[in-house]
């Protein structure tokens, strides 16, 4: 099977269309890579998906609250598995080669979303999602090197553009697995069974080791540095900071990562804790035992309407109080003597009239979810063309100010589970433009050497500082509770999308690589 990277003359064939470029071997790097990234993000969406519905089953009898904080502490561990997997493997990639390297990170995540199906407390799950990540993190370099040492050059931004756009194809894939296995299973199977399912891609792995060929571009590169003694420069990263041009390539690009990773996992993607948060969850029965009481809460009757309840209907009573709560007020131990507002009664009683059974949540998610990865879909789809027209700092600039806006939007406007239907495409639209044109971005300003270790720096180790996002945003609900009529949530959401602004900035500082060769020493 050819590896030859450019089958037809480039100047013969109109720019336009790039897929005129490649040969079959072309295709099957280009569809075996997005496969592995799909499935990778699919991995990824599950974990958003689901670890609400996860973490309410391994932490009985514990509070909303106690459950976000923990799913924020799952959430970070996450994303410094993922940190420390696309440094790691992002080296490897550079010495060991990259079709090896992916094939052993596919297998990496595929192996450990499996075992996290079977997690009997929440230590257990945060491990098995801390290990998930290694892998996760340690594919996007290896395929993202792969597809830019493979394409010929008149192909490789849109190829690239094809890559990242696969992702949204991986979300919108999870979302209909979560809307399947909520429908068929009970709430404490539902998420093990879409883990499992989760472990499927394991056998892409194989596919990767048996056919795929290591780039041409890459082998000729190794082979010239073993004549000259220089193989050790090779995944270097001492390397890539000891030239000034490669190392302030390193840091303009974790600083365009940092941004949009923490705009997108430390807010983006609690769209589902959004749902929640706009929402409360309680089945039927309970709805129809809390209706009276929710209504004549502050007369002499209640305490003994109160007293009566069972203990899923008390639990979601505490809910309801926790959610209109005044900063530093709490509703523990007996409830018989709550008392709340003529305000909080107010908002108490358009809570209740919003609530969802556990299954319609679910099903109100996974719709949710499907429309905001469809706008994600076209958002990189747009990003990359963008960058391929009118430059990649311009691109990253304006993606980072859409995204910001979407979320100030979004976050403070949802009310109504119609308005999924135009504010979470916008969202997924916005949010994920910046990460259209990272893959085009960070294989171009790193030589064949440092390729890998360098598009796993900037995209990966970005998460180390990313990864206190979702602590930031839980710590600053927790402070602004009950300081406003809006949920704390909405406002800290808000706050933390401030961050885009760096984006804005290290847009300007980096090289503009469109129409130039990719870089070499």
């Amino acid at each position: 099977m050819s590896t030859t990277t450019s089958p037809l003359p480039e100047l013969a064939v109109d720019p336009r269309k790039w897929y005129r470029h490649l040969n079959g071997y072309h295709w099957y790097v280009l569809a075996m890579c997005a496969l592995g990234w799909l499935f990778d993000c699919a991995d990824q969406q599950i974990f958003t998906a689901s670890r609400a519905n996860a973490l309410r089953d391994l932490m009985p009898g514990t509070t909303a609250e106690q459950q976000g904080n923990v799913s924020a502490l799952v959430t970070m561990l996450f994303m410094v598995g993922w940190a420390t997997g696309g440094l790691v493997f992002g080296t490897i990639g550079d010495k060991w080669g990259r079709a090896k390297t992916m094939a052993l990170t596919v297998f990496l995540y595929a192996a450990f979303t499996g075992l996290s199906a079977l997690a009997h407390s929440w230590q257990m799950f945060t491990l098995a999602r801390f290990a998930t990540g290694f892998g996760v993190g340690g594919e996007f370099a290896a395929g993202a090197s792969l597809v830019t040492d493979v394409m010929p050059p008149k192909a490789r931004g849109p190829a690239l553009t094809m890559l990242q756009a696969s992702s949204a194809l991986g979300n919108i894939l999870a979302a209909f697995m979560l809307g399947l296995t909520s429908k068929h299973f009970d709430t404490h199977l539902a998420w093990r069974y879409l883990y499992l399912i989760g472990a499927l891609p394991a056998v892409l792995a194989v596919g990767v080791m048996s056919w795929m060929k290591e780039p041409e571009k890459w082998v000729k590169a190794r082979a010239d540095a073993r004549v000259s003694g220089e193989l050790k420069k090779f995944g270097s990263l001492p390397d890539l900071f000891a030239h000034p041009r490669w190392r302030r390539n390193a840091l303009v690009g974790l600083a365009l990562a940092v941004s949009g990773v923490i705009g997108l996992w430390g807010i983006g993607f609690y769209s589902p804790e959004l749902i929640d948060a706009t929402f409360p969850q309680m089945s039927v029965e309970t709805g129809q035992k809390l209706t009276p009481l929710i209504a004549n809460l502050n007369t002499p009757a209640a305490p003994a309407q109160i007293a009566a309840l069972d203990g899923a209907s008390t639990q979601a009573l505490r809910d309801l109080l926790s959610r209109v709560a005044q900063h530093g007020q709490t509703f523990t131990g007996d409830l018989t003597s709550a008392h709340v507002t003529e305000s909080q009664h107010q908002r108490m009683t358009a809570l209740f009239a919003k609530r969802m059974t556990p299954s319609e949540r679910d099903g109100l998610k996974s719709h949710a979810l499907m429309l905001q990865q469809v706008g994600a879909f076209f958002g990189m789809l747009c990003a990359g063309i963008m960058a391929i027209r009118i430059g990649r700092r311009v691109t990253f600039a304006l993606s980072f100010a859409a995204a910001w806006a979407a979320i100030v939007i979004v976050f403070l406007n949802f009310q109504h589970r119609s308005q999924i239907w135009t504010l979470y495409p916008f969202l997924g639209f916005c949010t994920l433009l910046p990460f259209g044109a990272y893959a085009i971005y960070f294989p171009e300003i790193f030589p064949t050497r440092l390729r890998s270790t360098g598009t796993g720096f900037c995209y990966n180790v970005g998460r180390y500082i990313a990864a206190f996002g979702p602590p930031m945003l839980m710590a600053l609900r927790n402070q602004l509770s009950g300081r406003f009529e809006t949920p704390a949530f909405r406002v800290a959401a808000v706050l933390v999308s401030s961050i885009f602004a760096i984006g804005i900035i290290a847009a300007f500082l980096g090289p503009e690589t469109k129409g130039q060769p990719l870089p070499e020493d």
